[in-house]
């Protein structure tokens, strides 16, 4: 790439990867401001700097705008935009992306389409993984994976696109084919402030969907036609359980498994131009929860879009594990353990209603506290286990900072911790409070009993949960009575 008769040898914002001939870009973040590292970016060989800044240097500096934006629109130049040579789906909503971007990918590979995946868990080349940091990487990672993906002949790439990677232009300038919107609940107001904001950085990716792409939208969800206010002229396909959706599920049946039936209303055309008439087709999951039929339905839709017949996009779903801490069935045997990523008010309201439609004994909920995320959330979260309690009636509550486990950026503040147990005191509910993970998992182990359901619930103070507790029942020697027990994807063990 040649800018302004300099031969630009990389891009990048970080520093530290700056190297002879490359073009440094100084992005101003939350915490730390890019234009002070200028100078060791200069240092370590760059040609050329990309600043907001008004500075004098050495070397040729450019003042931009936006540098976000331009980041993204330099990434993309110097990787000879890739997006251009994929079929990109993105897949953006509060709550729902990663099983749905998951779903997607299983179900395309299984078909034998060379498929990319980028999201919150792991970047993936067909069987190759690599390490996420981010939901939606910033633009420098997420362009030199799109042009890595072409390279090694993927056809389609799935996306997890998130409001901060929309707001932050870190999908600036690639193409989607397809976007799918999962659901808007309140959420991530640490960085939006407000909803008005959120709901408009998610309206970006269907905003900047070219003439005849496609949108699959939640009709269920009451955001879903803000997102597309003032569009160009694409091809809006509906999905939900009321019956004027395009897309909607009949013969519901949701314990621990889900069946229902596919049911294509009106006949819509595939990205290709293939016609499909209306039909009705069974579909079984190993998936907990009427909230997967959401994500099944926009799931299977987009791979009929990508000329999948469904007889194969079904069989797949059979075969489909639950994505790590997304209502995984941790253990099944005398009793059932589930971990889930409950990180706002919604996923816990999603939560709940499933295992109210399941049949149990006992149930049990340790619940991890949001760290480092406001009184706000951790005030409606408690709201939410305040307004089940009297409905589920769990027999044991345990609330956890998981204070060895949590860095800095996840400490559960004490004012987060207080407000927590406000709420639920509010009503005389019964609970116990201990601040290390490990001792409140000791506490329920032994108030397991036959038929019971414990819930591991939390976001990132409860990753290490599933783990610890399996250890915790293999050194007890219960692990014998278990059916199937998977962790991440990886059978732990089994009896």
């Amino acid at each position: 790439m040649i800018i302004d008769n300099i031969e630009i040898k990389g891009v990048t914002c970080d520093s530290r990867k700056v190297k002879k001939g490359y073009a440094f870009v100084a992005l101003k973040g939350e915490e730390s401001d890019g234009n002070n590292f200028i100078d060791k970016a200069i240092e370590n060989g760059a040609s050329i700097i990309f600043t907001e800044n008004r500075i004098p240097k050495e070397v040729m500096v450019k003042q931009v705008e936006d540098a976000r934006k331009t980041l993204a629109e330099l990434c993309n130049a110097f990787y000879d935009f890739p997006s251009e040579k994929l079929k990109i789906i993105g897949v953006t909503g509060t709550n729902g992306k990663t099983t749905t971007t998951h779903l997607i990918y299983q179900m395309l590979r299984d078909y034998g389409i060379s498929t990319g995946l980028i999201g919150t868990l792991n970047i993936k080349i067909n069987e190759k993984e690599y390490e996420s940091q981010l939901t939606t990487p910033d633009a420098e990672v997420t362009y030199s994976y799109l042009h890595k993906m072409h390279q090694e002949g993927v056809e389609v790439v799935v996306m997890e696109v998130s409001s901060h990677g929309l707001k932050s232009h870190r999908v600036h300038g690639i193409e989607f084919d397809i976007a799918i919107h999962t659901n808007v609940e309140k959420d991530h107001l640490n960085f939006h402030k407000t909803v008005e904001d959120y709901i408009a950085s998610k309206k970006k990716l269907f905003a900047n969907l070219a003439s005849g792409k496609f949108a699959i939208m939640n009709l269920d969800d009451e955001n879903a036609l803000k997102l597309l206010d003032n569009n160009k002229p694409i091809v809006v396909i509906t999905y939900g359980l009321r019956a004027r959706s395009t897309i909607t599920a009949s013969s519901i049946d949701t314990d621990f498994n889900t069946s229902f039936t596919y049911c294509l209303q009106r006949g819509i055309t595939t990205l290709s131009g293939v016609e499909i008439e209306a039909f009705e087709y069974p579909i079984n999951l190993n998936l907990l929860g009427k909230h997967n039929i959401y994500n099944t339905l926009a799931a299977v839709t987009c791979g009929l879009l990508l000329d999948v017949p469904i007889q194969r996009l079904a069989k797949s779903l059979r075969n489909f594990i639950a994505v790590p801490r997304r209502m995984e069935i941790i253990h099944k045997g005398e009793y059932t353990i589930i971990d889930d990523f409950c990180h706002n008010p919604a996923s816990y309201e999603t939560v709940f209603e499933s295992i109210q439609s399941m049949q149990y004994r006992n149930l049990h909920i340790v619940n991890a506290i949001r760290g480092n995320r406001g009184i706000e959330v951790n005030y409606e979260i408690a709201e939410a286990l305040r307004q089940w309690h009297p409905i589920l009636k769990p027999k044991s509550l345990i609330l956890t900072s998981s204070s060895e486990f949590v860095g800095e950026q996840d400490k559960v503040k004490r004012r987060e911790r207080d407000i927590f147990i406000e709420v639920l005191s509010r009503d005389n509910i019964s609970f116990m409070y201990e601040e290390e993970l490990t001792k409140s998992l000791e506490a329920v182990i032994d108030r397991l009993e036959k038929d019971d359901i414990l819930l591991l619930l939390g976001a990132q103070g409860m990753d290490p949960a599933a783990e610890i507790f399996l250890k915790m029942m293999e050194s007890l020697s219960r692990l014998p009575y278990i059916e199937a027990t998977h962790y991440n994807n990886r059978e732990i063990s089994r009896h």
